[in-house]
């Protein structure tokens, strides 16, 4: 692994429909590629894409970071055993202190590098006993589409349908559901997601509401976390963790009781080896763990697919955001086919980018 060049590359892509973010709509989603490559041929791609609300970082300032990193941290030879995520990224990258969607971004470009010099997939690099394919629950947001929408999903092979709570009055909401669990029938498994919008009165209030709906999880009803003990016992619904552990330690992580899951975001959480730290602390506790994405192109979506697939157990993945992409960066692009993703075509697709979409940074 001599001679290796790395290059960025600009994108924009527009979006199906404007994505609500408070007061404010996102139509198109922008980052960079990152291209790790060799004279033998041999590329890597890894995807920076901070998600306003989500990430402190701007695509500005991953790039600003990323130019002041380019002529330090590439040497001739990548450290050993990067691919194994114990510490080698770790050791590595931790004196630069990077952004999360950056650090994420380099990682998954040399992972996929590595993976492609030895003619395998990146699941395959991360673990030769990985699945070969990956059931991904579907996502509604609120209001009349979404609710039109719930009547196909089961019958298109779904098994599990997310919904987006806590953006509509909790009248709204609560209608919302119902009308959910009636169209998708009592086989399909519904998740929620409340991204932190209410507090304790309020979350029971709609928990208690919508408890005959047989809910699997809601992911973080409340804005004080803390409180999640509080909310299972009253309303019998379990939580899910997701922005609660962006800045938790797992090795010091406390779990409420009532939580089952953990929804993992590797572009916000700090890469994938930082991620793998609590999958295993879910493993030891005997939750689920969710690998979600943050509405990636193709290149994201195919190395996080790859990654549950190497690490997860059979639990739906959240890959669903592909479909809110007018364009996508593979020429190939990544697609969900029945509520089901398999991993070696969407890696083998992922390594096909898509020229005219891509700018070339200085």
């Amino acid at each position: 692994m001599t001679g290796l060049v790395c290059s960025a590359f600009r994108y924009e892509l527009p979006l199906v429909a404007p994505l609500r973010l408070g007061k404010q709509e996102l139509v198109s989603r922008r980052g960079f590629i990152i291209c790790l490559g060799d004279d033998e041929n041999h590329l890597g791609y890894g995807e920076v894409a901070p998600f306003p609300g989500l990430h402190r970082e701007t695509v500005e300032d991953a790039l600003r970071q990323w130019r002041e990193l380019q002529p330090n941290w590439l040497g001739e030879t990548l450290p050993a055993g990067l691919e194994h995520l114990q510490g080698g990224f770790e050791r590595w990258l931790n004196r630069y202190e990077l952004y999360p969607s950056l650090r994420h971004g380099l990682e998954m470009a040399v992972l996929n590098y590595l993976a492609c010099c030895r003619g395998i997939t990146l699941a395959a690099l991360l673990n030769p006993a990985y699945r070969r394919s990956l059931q991904c629950n579907a996502l509604l947001l609120d209001g009349a589409e979404s609710a039109a929408r719930a009547r196909p999903l089961s019958a298109a092979g779904y098994t599990t349908v997310k919904l987006k709570v806590g953006r509509q009055s909790l009248e709204q909401d609560i209608a919302f559901v119902r009308t959910a669990r009636q169209a998708l029938g009592p086989a399909c498994r519904l998740r929620l997601d409340a991204n932190r919008r209410w507090d304790l009165a309020t979350a029971v209030r709609f928990g208690q509401a919508v408890a005959t709906c047989e809910i699997e999880y809601i992911e973080e009803p409340l804005a004080d976390s803390g409180q999640s003990t509080a909310f299972h016992e009253m309303t019998g619904i379990p939580v899910a963790l997701d922005e609660s552990l962006i800045l938790a330690n797992p090795a010091t992580l406390a779990i409420p009781s009532g939580v089952v899951a953990f929804v993992l975001k590797p572009a916000v959480l700090g890469g994938f080896e930082r991620s793998l730290r609590f999958i295993e602390l879910a493993g030891r506790h005997r939750l689920k763990t969710v690998i979600s994405s943050v509405f990636e192109s193709g290149v994201g979506l195919a190395a996080l697919a790859n990654y549950a697939a190497a690490f997860c157990g059979p639990v739906p993945v959240g890959l669903d955001t592909c479909r809110w992409l007018r364009e996508d960066l593979l020429e190939q692009r990544f697609t969900v086919a029945g509520g089901w993703i398999e991993v070696d075509g969407v890696d083998e697709r992922a390594r096909r980018l898509r020229a005219g979409l891509l700018e070339l940074l200085p």
